[in-house]
């Protein structure tokens, strides 16, 4: 009897077949002081995940808001007393850099322009009186 084809399994030559517990690469890595991993970002089927403490807690298709993420979450933790260090991948970093040069901006620039869209996003609503 024939092998179902590999489509079939679930495998086309866009998304290639990974074996249970393969883990996608991981392009960044947050770490403390100590050497400990903090948070990560791993790029998985097109999309970006951010992960904090082995979990994955949100997916974005931009590169530089994967990095803003992170930096965001460095932030936190240096204000909680935590120095931290990020390290990210060359391929991460392209990715990034192509995102900003689309908009207009170099990287640092454009991942300014995101935490200031935070802020703003995240900014209380103004009291009604």
């Amino acid at each position: 009897m024939p092998k179902p084809s590999r489509s079939r399994r679930g495998a086309t030559p866009q998304t290639p077949f990974r074996r249970r517990g393969d883990a996608p690469p991981v392009h960044a890595q947050l770490r403390d002081g100590e050497g400990h991993v903090l948070a990560g970002a791993l790029l998985q089927d097109g999309e970006w995940t951010l992960v904090l403490g082995g979990t994955p807690v949100a997916t974005t298709a931009s590169a530089a808001m994967a990095i803003a993420m992170l930096r965001h979450t460095a932030a936190v933790r240096a204000q909680a007393g935590v120095r931290t260090r990020l390290a990210v991948s060359k391929a991460l970093d392209a990715a990034a850099s192509a995102e900003a040069e689309a908009e207009g901006r170099t990287l640092a620039a454009h991942l300014d322009w995101l935490e200031a869209e935070r802020r703003v996003r995240n900014a209380p609503p103004p009291a009604i009186n």
